[in-house]
């Protein structure tokens, strides 16, 4: 081999060893991060000690506390949201939900207009199981619709 050569591969074997050393001296001296991990994740896991309770539920059956406290609780009524039903449409759907005879009037409001369309939906407030099925029965008679629970709207 020519000297050059060799000059090189000595130069290279230098570099590999301070390589070594540098990284062995990492090892030994840099903090083991693996510890404050593990405190980490035990801060974050759920410690039932300390959930505390803010107040009382507002909302469903009995939900309206005795001190008058939970009027938004006793504001809020659970609504069925039938649409979008187009404004050609909207007749037709008024006298089929009239067939079905529901215990309260629904509620017409409009929706956004799409294509020039106005469009509009129905809300049925606080529906059975039997008046949530008779109304997705309707729903197949207006293809396009579709059935959401959600809060009442005001008024």
């Amino acid at each position: 081999m020519s000297e050059e050569r060799k000059g090189n591969l000595r130069l290279l074997l230098v570099a590999l060893v301070v390589a070594n050393l540098l990284f062995l001296a990492y090892q030994l001296f840099a903090p083991d991060t693996r510890a404050t991990a593990g405190v980490a994740v035990e801060e974050l896991q759920i410690n039932p000690g300390r959930i505390k309770l803010q107040g009382t539920a507002t909302r469903g059956p009995g939900g309206q506390t005795a001190s008058g406290k939970g009027n938004k609780g006793a504001l809020y009524r659970a609504c069925l949201e039938w649409g979008p039903i187009s404004g050609a449409d909207v007749t037709k759907a008024d006298s089929a939900l009239a067939r079905l005879m529901l215990p309260q009037t629904p509620v017409q409001r409009p929706l956004s207009e799409v294509d020039g369309v106005k469009r509009f939906a129905f809300f049925v407030r606080e529906p059975d199981a039997a008046i949530v099925a008779r109304i997705a029965e309707l729903q197949r008679e207006f293809p396009g619709t579709e059935i959401k629970a959600g809060p009442c709207p005001a008024g």
